[in-house]
This record gives C-alpha cells, structure tokens and sequence, in this order.
C-alpha cells in the first residue's frame, strides 16, 4: 500500500532471492514512480497523485475519443467479438467480486477500443500507464470497502451498445461525462 516502508532484506528473504534481482527491481520500480528509495530507511511506495490519476484518465478519454473519429473517418473498425468478451469478463468479475480482475478486463475493453485507431504509438501510452491505473483502483478499492466500485461496467456498456448500434458519435459525450463524473467522485472522496 502507498507509504508502506520495504527492506531489500526482507523483500529478499521473503522472495528467497539474492538482494542483487531485488536491488535490480526496485531500481526500475523506482524509474516508474512507484517507489522512492529513501537512504537508510528503506523503500517507500509512492502514492499516485489527484493530479496524475487525472492526467492518466484525460489521456484515456482523449485517445477513445480519437479512436471513435478514426473508426468514423477513416474507416478503421471496432473489434466487436473482443470488446464484448472484455465487457463479458469484466461483469463476470464484478459478480465474483474479483476487483483486480475486473480493473484488468476494463483495461483491456479501452485497449482494444484505443487500438481501432490503428496508432500503434497510443497503444503503447496506454501500455505504459495501465500498471499506474491499476495499482490507485485497487488502492482505493481497498482503501473504501463501504463505496460502490465497479462503474467502469456501465461506461463499457453504454460504450459498447453505442458501438453496436452504430451511434459512434455518441460515445465521444459518453467518455466526457465518465471523465467529469470520475474527477467530481475523486473530490467529493477526499482524493485532493
């Protein structure tokens, strides 16, 4: 959890490694913006910021939007069958309530969404962050047991019946609203 304290030592013992491959990972972990090493103290893991997380969730309603124009315009096509199995999956987790599961699931759904672009260098942003997003939804998950999680089911969905009804242009307001209604919940939590 963010503020925890890690020791390489512990982390190895635990791992029954070396401290040379913790060392290596704590190092890339620390490139990420995951961890700060702290000298003679230990390895502190960093909370995202309000202003990050937002920054990650604008790129994200950007680049669907963008997906939506180049389906539009430039006739690129939604993959129908993968979106559905993704939204499948991603209900299916909130039933069992496996939240990491379904984060990963809803992930995937704006992956292949994003890759309808046929921009090879905005599915690599969304690669890039997506470890990000996770890890502050399943903070916050467990952070908040008694708030109603699982709302990227029914953005997928009104995403996804938007899609299949061939209302593109739709979509565009659909992730504007998410975006203002995922910033408003992040406030009124006390996330700033």
């Amino acid at each position: 959890m963010p503020g925890s304290l890690l020791s390489e030592n512990e982390l190895a013992e635990n791992l029954g490694m070396s401290r040379t491959p913790i060392r290596s990972a704590i190092s890339r972990l620390e490139s990420e913006g995951y961890v700060s090493s702290l000298r003679n103290r230990g390895i502190l893991v960093k909370e995202i910021s309000f202003k990050e997380m937002m920054d990650i969730l604008e790129v994200f309603r950007y680049l669907q939007e963008y997906s939506v124009e180049a389906v539009m315009e430039k006739n690129n096509t939604f993959n129908i069958e993968e979106l559905e199995q993704y939204l499948k999956n991603q209900l299916e987790a909130e039933e069992s309530n496996d939240y990491p599961r379904y984060v990963q699931y809803s992930l995937l759904f704006t992956r292949s969404m994003i890759n309808a672009s046929n921009n090879q260098l905005f599915v690599q942003i969304i690669d890039s962050v997506k470890d990000k997003l996770m890890q502050a939804a399943i903070v916050n998950w467990k952070l908040t047991p008694n708030q109603k999680h699982y709302s990227a089911n029914l953005l997928n969905q009104s995403i996804f019946e938007a899609i299949s009804k061939g209302n593109l242009s739709d979509i565009k307001q659909i992730c504007k609203d998410n975006f203002f209604r995922s910033k408003e919940s992040m406030i009124i939590s006390g996330k700033i």
